[in-house]
């Protein structure tokens, strides 16, 4: 790599969990799973995070306010995924909230009194966003996680999200260097980039069945020789055979 794209950092979630940590919401132990597992990773792009002063929900788009969609999801509040069992239309909030993403204090203490062992297995009954199951998974390796969901939409939408490339976690940028985590949720792959400021290259070291700087360099040099496009010249077509990317054109398309 000879250009330096190291995202921002996330101050908001750096802070929560210092905070969760702090006040024995989260166990030391439990950690490097809340650095793998990102939230945000798991929320839609509509959200109804929950005002805790006003106790009402309010609405968040982050293709409108992406910086209030990322202070929301690295919140310590519950945050609503779906209204009236998926029926519900529009942007405002609607009358029952069927699905959410809970607090983070709240899915960590969990997890804490769970008190997993080595070698356990797990039923996680109620998959919402996934969130938990990723976890989960983190924590307990492929194979010994089971998670359930009786709405089906719910069901689909966190099934896509827990088989995802992987997901990215920024630590704190430390005497001008800033290490930029990737993990597998379908297997235990890893790797770690070391951005230095001033310097035009990064060390990188990966290890697991996938090799996910190798995947994220392919995805960079792929979107570069196409002329860095936006997220508006991208498409997608479904239909009952399946779904299909493309950029430009539906001519030009690939099976997710």
């Amino acid at each position: 790599m000879t250009r330096d794209h190291s995202p921002a950092p996330r101050l908001g979630r750096e802070g929560l969990g210092r905070a969760l940590v702090e006040t024995c919401a989260m166990s030391l132990d439990w950690a490097p799973t809340f650095a793998a597992v990102d939230r945000a990773a798991f929320l839609p792009g509509l959200v109804w995070p929950f005002d805790m002063e006003r106790g009402t929900s309010v609405t968040v788009d982050r293709a409108a306010d992406p910086g209030a969609w990322y202070a929301a999801a690295d919140s310590n509040i519950p945050i609503v995924t779906q209204w009236d069992d998926g029926k519900h239309t529009g942007t405002e909030p609607g009358r029952v909230s069927t699905s959410s993403s809970s607090m983070p204090s709240v899915v960590y203490a969990m997890l804490r009194t769970l008190a997993l062992d080595d070698g356990m297995r797990v039923l996680d009954v109620g998959t919402g966003t996934g969130e938990t199951a990723g976890a989960l998974f983190h924590r307990c390796g492929p194979g010994r996680v089971t998670t359930i969901e009786v709405d089906r939409s719910v069901s689909e939408q966190a099934r896509e999200r827990l088989t995802t490339d992987c997901v990215q976690a920024v630590a704190d940028k430390r005497e001008g260097a800033r290490p930029v985590w990737f993990y597998g949720l379908s297997d235990r792959s890893w790797a770690c980039v070391m951005f230095r400021d001033g310097e035009s290259e990064a060390a990188v070291w990966q290890s697991g069945p996938r090799r996910l700087w190798d995947e994220v360099e392919d995805a960079y040099r792929w979107w570069v020789d196409r002329g860095e496009p936006e997220h508006t010249r991208f498409g997608l077509t479904v239909t009952p055979d399946g779904q299909r990317a493309w950029i430009d054109s539906p001519a030009e398309s690939w099976a997710i």
